[in-house]
């Protein structure tokens, strides 16, 4: 006999419907699946949906479920080999604008779907996936910025005009002037590029050696790491990877782990994608020598730009994520010192002129995507 009051019975057979409800999407398991998502993080429209389906359905392949999930689209199959074929139709219609992943979806009725539930997430040594050990280039990040050295300080020195020769032989950049009356003015000029690196005296009174301190080796180390973690998590994001799993592993190494991801292949050339960004005025004029039509990102329209470069990725020495004077999000780079000049000089003469800044990544084919800012 049940001697409990009313309301706690009532409270109970709450309880254990909410945790029935709540557990029932582990029951439906999960399919071959494939996710698709824009390459600059636009969300996928309805009308692209269906345009996928219809490419399919026309290629003989049955699309078991098609639907919008955190802005991306996913197609699920009842076959692994349904899910193989249509990875490859997709890839040859959409690939130049898409990031296309094998993968795994839940089974899930379309009213479970629409009441936000979802499965426990599992992880990769119970749902099997694609377990990636990346090493960053430390060697080439340290000699771009040497080279960056190299340019300027001859730059600086031909504007000073001073004679020189500026040459790097592994981490060491030697600078020789042709009058020794000139010795010091150089080491100044040099020292005022930057504070931070080490002078020291050559074989004679008109060279002496400069070369990268540890904290400044350090510095551009850690930043190489940082910026290629932020890059991949940026790109597993793309995926819509349940619990993925990106994090520095040692000093050169960056670990990814994707739970219920099923091609390595087409993962790895999403992963080891390179990048740059490039900063160039807009043509106004439409008619500038050597300008540029390059297209909009989303719905914003091409544009034609400048065939000069103000600066580029590989000058950017740090970056980090902050907000504008106005309160809006913002990006805040630190330049190197000629392309920081180049900037300042830009600006000071182009005022209330707009400015884009084109993404430019390599796959296997050059893909080219410009956003603008102004």
């Amino acid at each position: 006999m049940n001697k409990y009051p009313a309301w706690l019975n009532v409270l109970v057979l709450v309880v254990l419907l909410t945790g029935i409800l709540f557990a029932l999407p582990n029951v439906y398991g999960s399919a071959p699946a494939i996710q698709l998502a824009d390459r600059l993080g636009e969300p996928v429209s309805d009308a692209q949906l269906r345009s996928f389906v219809t490419a399919l359905e026309s290629a003989d392949v049955d699309v078991e479920a098609a639907y919008l999930k955190d802005e991306r689209a996913v197609l699920r199959f009842a076959t692994a080999r349904d899910q193989a074929v249509a990875g490859e139709q997709l890839r040859d219609r959409y690939g130049r604008d898409l990031n296309i992943a094998l993968t795994l979806a839940p089974k899930l009725p379309a009213w479970v779907r629409n009441l936000g539930l979802n499965p426990m997430s599992l992880g990769l040594d119970l749902r099997g996936g694609v377990y990636v050990l990346l090493e960053v280039d430390m060697a080439s990040a340290i000699q771009k910025r040497l080279e960056s050295y190299e340019q300027d300080f001859n730059d600086r020195l031909r504007q000073a005009q001073i004679r020189n020769r500026v040459d790097l032989d592994g981490e060491i950049i030697t600078v020789r002037v042709a009058d020794a009356a000139d010795f010091e003015a150089a080491r100044n000029i040099v020292r005022d590029a930057d504070s931070e690196v080490l002078i020291a005296d050559g074989d004679d009174d008109t060279s002496f050696r400069v070369r990268m301190s540890e904290a400044q080796v350090r510095a551009r180390q850690d930043f190489a790491i940082e910026q290629n973690i932020t890059t991949l998590r940026n790109r597993v994001d793309e995926l819509g990877v349940a619990e993925p799993l990106v994090q520095r592993q040692g000093v050169d190494r960056i670990v990814v782990q994707l739970p219920g991801v099923q091609d390595p292949t087409e993962l790895d050339k999403i992963l080891t994608a390179t990048a740059t960004v490039e900063f160039r005025l807009v043509d106004q004029s439409g008619n500038a020598p050597g300008s540029r039509r390059y297209p909009g990102r989303g719905q914003e329209p091409a544009q034609i730009l400048k065939r000069e470069v103000i600066a580029s990725g590989d000058e950017i020495v740090n970056a980090s994520a902050g907000f504008s004077a106005e309160g809006q999000p913002a990006v805040n780079i630190t330049l190197d010192a000629a392309g920081g000049e180049r900037m300042l000089a830009t600006t000071r003469d182009n005022l209330n002129k707009p400015m884009s800044t084109v993404f430019i990544e390599w796959r296997e084919e050059e893909v080219t995507r410009g956003g603008r800012t102004e």
